[in-house]
């Protein structure tokens, strides 16, 4: 590269005081230098603001926004990305409870350099001790964007959704398909598709993030209350025809309804057994009709057991 193309880090952050401050470190780290730094606090109510501006006032990079009042978190990725410079050619995410290694901007980067194909670059990821974003060939860095999304679609490879701290996005592409998308809480994972639908994947076979694990998470509640779950049928089951670089056939269309269908039955067995008749409710709700006619076939000694399971917790911890 014989100029450094400009790179907008966003952070959004809410009563992050117990991490973020690592978060920040890590960006003010990185080998690359050419970045700005924005961060937007979300009416934090503990030391963040106090934290942000001791690290505002070292480094001109950091430019701060502050939210009057707190907003869904979707919201608040979209705001640090719309104050994002003109100037800049990529955004990349820095999750406040996350890190970035210091060499993850440069070597990123690289890769998304090869091909203006490519609209966002993805690398392997720590989510506590367990590696994630594996199955790619290492031989390979460039990948057709379309082959990656069917085979995420059909739940066969996992290497560029759940996890906005691992992704560099191409800013140009980010902004054609529109950013993050605020019905969604996995609004990153619906954003990957809809990029790889008309885009290519970069990826980096190296590690340079790290996912901080603790139950304040988002990802935490989404997964108690099966949002997951119910999103994901959402864009990646029942929004299979928006997606127009691939077909799906009807063979295909099944063994995608029947998984879901276990998935949803694994999730009202564990839910049955707390006597938690809301989230049953909303789940059954959101069932695509596919899955809904696979709900009975899809019920095993498996869920049977996954109840009977959390049954036994219940007790014990009353």
């Amino acid at each position: 590269m014989t100029e450094k193309p400009l790179i907008s880090v966003c952070t959004p952050v809410y009563n992050g005081e117990d991490f973020l401050e690592h978060c920040i470190k890590g960006v003010l780290a990185q080998r690359y230098d050419n970045f700005e730094y924005i961060i937007v606090d979300n009416a934090s109510t503990d030391r963040t603001p106090d934290i942000i501006e001791r690290y505002r006032a070292q480094d001109s990079r950091i430019r701060v926004i502050r939210n009057p009042e707190t907003v869904p978190v979707i919201d608040n990725f979209r705001t640090c990305s719309a104050h994002g410079s003109e100037a800049a050619k990529w955004i990349k995410y820095a999750l406040a409870d996350d890190y970035l290694h210091l060499n993850c901007l440069e070597e990123m980067l690289a890769v998304g350099e090869q091909s203006e194909s490519i609209g966002l670059v993805s690398a392997y990821r720590l989510y506590g001790a367990q590696l994630t974003n594996v199955g790619l060939p290492v031989e390979q860095s460039v990948f057709k964007g379309s082959d990656i999304l069917k085979r995420q679609l059909m739940r066969q490879l996992h290497v560029c959704s759940s996890s906005p701290n691992s992704l560099l996005y191409r800013k140009s592409a980010f902004d054609a398909v529109g950013g993050f998308d605020n019905t969604y809480l996995h609004a990153d994972s619906e954003l990957a598709m809809r990029l790889l639908d008309r885009y290519d994947l970069g990826f980096a076979h190296c590690v340079f993030t790290m996912t901080g694990l603790h139950g304040a998470r988002g990802e935490t509640r989404s997964i108690y209350n099966g949002i997951v779950i119910r999103e994901f049928m959402d864009f990646g089951f029942r929004k299979l025809d928006r997606y127009q670089s691939v077909e799906f056939s009807q063979q295909e269309r099944d063994e995608l309804a029947l998984w879901y269908a276990d998935k949803v039955d694994e999730f009202l067995a564990k839910k049955l057994a707390h006597l938690d008749f809301d989230n049953i409710r909303t789940m059954l709700g959101g069932c695509p009709e596919e899955v809904k006619a696979r709900l009975r076939r899809a019920l095993s000694g498996r869920h049977l057991k996954s109840l009977l399971g959390e049954l036994v917790r219940v007790v014990r911890r009353r």
